[in-house]
């Protein structure tokens, strides 16, 4: 039974192989071929199949560097050769590609929606079907008459116009004009932000007068006693009001922000998913905040209380919400869209980076006030956790520092430990982002190309093409019929064939 052999047609080339060599691994395809038949056949690439056999032969399965181990990978699932017999100085080169076929997963499942090029959309659908093969179908959530609007009327209709236009920047040229003075709003109310109490936009108050009638802008020597007694920004913000001009400014941002949040959670269809969207629900708060603090603005005496004051200072520092609006770009911008993305799939190294930096302070604070248990200088443990913080960004304000050797030898250890704690997960995510970011550029480059190639053969297909008499152009057909006699016969159908050509329009493929 060892000396027999089994013989294999692979592809039109014929394989002979002993008997006890494919019975080495057990449970696989070859090693239940009987030698009963004299030719077994398979369809598939003679060429792998030599590395096949060579799996029986030396016990290993070594990937060829000519062919793509996805394609190899099927190969070895064909013939259920056990994964666990390929070499390990196989493994990157096998498995590397994996990381490269989910990267360009994720590029397409987080891909701009809505582009103007009908050929883009076509080049785009094939792509997806060749990345995601059978599972095309049903990963598709949006069908195209639900992204166009297209089957729809009345109501329905001009609700998904409207979301297209506010949410959509690659959706019509319309909407992307909107994108870009909704980001010039955001800048200018940024701007308003920074300047709202510098002294010199500051005027005496004509919004609300406080109960002692204050005007600090009329007597200049209580002015100075006031913010020698209390913070500066504090006694603005109390005893004056901002410029007519800037407060106009900061009205017009309100009510554009108020009004485009409600126009926005109008037009969409599922409330739901509304809420669920991180930068939507961050809108309506912003909203809430800016009510509150222009209600504020407008009662200057609720200051004297104290739980009022401190709400206004919370609603006022939520204003810095607006800055994050201009993040919407990334629908525009490709490059600010992978930044973002890389920073989404990247939650477990930014996790790994917070827990062992919070589990370092801790070390390090408790390390630092049990050294300097003699010294002033840590007077609690809360202030020892502190310093460890500043200590391993390497920020090193000053305000706290060792005095003890122990506590420098403390403070270096610490010192170091940071750099090494913050390096590692953010090379980690700066390798997502770099990985992101070259397949980018792979999978534009390749969209880039079939869409010329669709181009052309459309270009071609417009071409005329004279067959039996027939003028045949895409989407029209001109039949040139030829002159006949009283018998039936043709006169002169070559002349009459060129005149009927002549009248049309001249096409250069």
């Amino acid at each position: 039974m060892d000396n027999k052999v089994v013989t294999i047609d692979i592809g039109g080339k014929i394989f002979k192989v002993r008997k006890s060599t494919v019975d080495r691994i057990e449970g696989t395809k070859l090693s239940k071929l009987g030698t009963s038949i004299e030719t077994h056949s398979f369809e598939r690439d003679p060429q792998l199949f030599r590395h096949i056999l060579n799996a029986y032969r030396y016990g290993l399965v070594h990937v060829p560097r000519d062919v793509c181990p996805v394609v190899f990978k099927e190969e070895l699932l064909f013939w259920n050769i056990p994964l666990t017999l390929v070499a390990p100085c196989c493994w990157k080169y096998l498995y590397e590609v994996d990381n490269d076929v989910e990267t360009v997963k994720i590029l397409i499942k987080n891909k701009n929606k809505f582009e103007n090029n009908e050929d883009t959309d076509k080049v785009q659908d094939s792509i997806e079907r060749t990345v995601f093969g059978a599972e095309h179908s049903e990963n598709k959530t949006e069908k195209p008459s639900e992204v166009k609007g297209e089957g729809k009327s009345g109501h329905a209709d001009k609700q998904n116009t409207l979301w297209l236009l506010l949410d959509e920047p690659g959706s019509s040229a319309a909407a992307k004009i909107w994108c870009f003075f909704y980001i010039a709003v955001v800048i200018v109310s940024v701007i308003v932000y920074i300047i709202w109490l510098d002294p010199r936009v500051r005027v005496s108050q004509y919004l609300s007068k406080n109960p002692d009638g204050i005007d600090i802008f009329a007597n200049e020597t209580l002015y100075e006693y006031l913010i020698y007694f209390y913070p500066e920004k504090g006694v603005l913000m109390v005893f004056s009001d901002p410029h007519p001009a800037l407060f106009a400014v900061d009205m017009f941002c309100v009510v554009f922000f108020i009004t485009e949040t409600i126009l926005h959670f109008s037009a969409c269809q599922n409330k739901l998913t509304y809420f669920k969207n991180v930068y939507h629900v961050s809108k309506i708060v912003l909203c809430v905040a800016m009510i509150i603090s222009t209600a504020f603005e407008m009662r200057k005496d609720l200051f004297y209380e104290e739980e009022y004051g401190y709400l206004y200072y919370i609603c006022k520092s939520i204003y810095v919400i607006r800055l994050l609006l201009i993040f919407r770009l990334h629908k525009i911008y490709n490059r600010l869209h992978i930044m973002l993305l890389s920073l989404t799939y990247s939650c477990k190294e930014l996790g790994l980076l917070l827990f062992s930096f919070l589990i370092a302070v801790v070390v390090y604070g408790c390390l630092i006030f049990s050294a300097e248990i003699n010294s002033s200088m840590f007077e609690n443990t809360y202030i020892s956790m502190w310093w460890s913080l500043i200590t391993m960004t390497t920020i090193g304000y000053g305000d706290f520092y060792p005095t003890t050797s122990f506590g420098y030898v403390v403070g270096v250890i610490c010192a170091v430990n940071g750099i090494v704690v913050l390096a590692l997960p953010i090379a980690a995510i700066a390798g997502t982002f770099s990985n992101l970011f070259s397949r980018n550029a792979d999978f534009q480059k390749h969209k880039i190309a079939s869409r010329k190639q669709n181009q052309s053969n459309g270009d071609k297909n417009n071409c005329f093409t004279k067959v039996n008499n027939t003028c045949m152009k895409k989407e029209k057909i001109v039949v040139c019929t030829p002159d006949r006699d009283e018998s039936g016969d043709v006169i002169d159908a070559e002349r009459n064939v060129k005149t009927e050509i002549s009248d049309l329009p001249t096409i250069h493929c």
